[in-house]
C-alpha cells in the first residue's frame, strides 16, 4: 500500500480505539489516607498557559505543496501503471485463448506463456510500489519539516506553551456525514468537541505555508 495515504488531501483521518469503562471502586474497608506533606521537588503549575489547535485535514487540504505532491505522485503512479495493464490485457487474452476447445496454438505453451507475464506483473508491481513509497517518504519528510518549521514561528509570535494538532471534517458537509460523526466519537488522540476559533490557527498555517511555497515557485 502506497504510503501517500497518510497525506491524502482533504482526508479526515478520525481512526480510533474504544472508550475506556472506567474501573469498579473496591467496597472493603480502606486504610486511612497518609498524610500529604508538601514535596520542595514538584514542579510549579502555572495556571494561564495559552494553547492553540490546527485542523490537520485543512492544512493538507489547502497547502498547495501537499495537494501538487499528490497530483504528481498520482500522474507518476498512472505512468508507470500503463504497462503493468498492457501485460494484464495480454494475459487475459491468453487465458481466453487457452480456454478454447481448439486453441490456435498448443496449450502448454500458452500457459507457460502465463506464468511468464504473471511473474513479470509481479516483479514490476512490486516495482512500482517502492519507487513511489520511496518518492512518499521524500515527501513526507519535507511537509513535516516545513510545517514544523512554521508551527514553531506561530507558537512563539502568538506566545502559546502548546500548539495542538487534530483531525476534523473541513467543510459543512463533511461535519454531517455520520461517518465522520461516529469515528470522532472513537478518536485516536485530540478530538475537541468545541475550539475557540481565537485558538485555532489552522489558517494562518495555512497561509504563511503557502506563502512560502509561491515564493519558491515564483508565483
Amino acid at each position: 500500500m502506497i504510503r501517500w495515504s497518510v497525506l491524502a488531501a482533504g482526508a479526515v483521518a478520525v481512526m480510533g480505539a474504544a472508550f475506556v469503562a472506567g474501573a469498579s471502586v473496591p467496597t472493603k474497608t480502606a486504610r486511612p489516607p497518609l498524610e500529604v506533606k508538601a514535596d520542595a521537588g514538584k514542579p510549579v503549575i502555572v495556571v494561564g498557559q495559552k494553547t492553540g489547535y490546527f485542523n490537520m485535514a485543512k492544512v493538507m487540504r489547502e497547502y498547495k505543496k501537499a495537494r501538487t505532491a499528490a497530483d504528481r505522485l498520482t500522474a507518476r503512479k498512472d505512468r508507470m501503471a500503463a504497462n503493468l495493464i498492457g501485460m494484464r490485457n495480454m494475459y487475459l487474452d491468453l487465458k481466453a485463448i487457452a480456454e478454447r476447445p481448439n486453441p490456435v496454438r498448443p496449450k502448454e505453451g500458452l500457459e507457460e506463456d502465463m506464468r511468464m507475464l504473471a511473474r513479470r506483473m509481479e516483479d514490476m508491481d512490486r516495482e512500482i510500489q517502492k519507487l513511489l513509497n520511496e518518492r512518499a517518504t521524500i515527501i513526507i519528510v519535507e511537509l513535516y519539516d516545513e510545517m514544523r518549521a512554521v508551527t514553531t514561528a506561530v507558537s512563539r509570535e502568538n506566545g502559546l506553551t502548546a500548539l495542538l494538532a487534530y483531525p476534523d471534517a473541513v467543510t459543512p458537509e463533511e461535519a454531517e456525514n455520520p461517518m465522520i460523526k461516529e469515528l470522532k466519537l472513537k478518536p485516536p488522540a485530540l478530538q475537541p468537541f468545541y475550539l475557540d476559533s481565537s485558538v485555532d490557527y489552522s489558517g494562518e498555517i495555512v497561509r504563511r505555508l503557502n506563502e512560502k511555497f509561491d515564493a519558491e515557485n515564483g508565483d
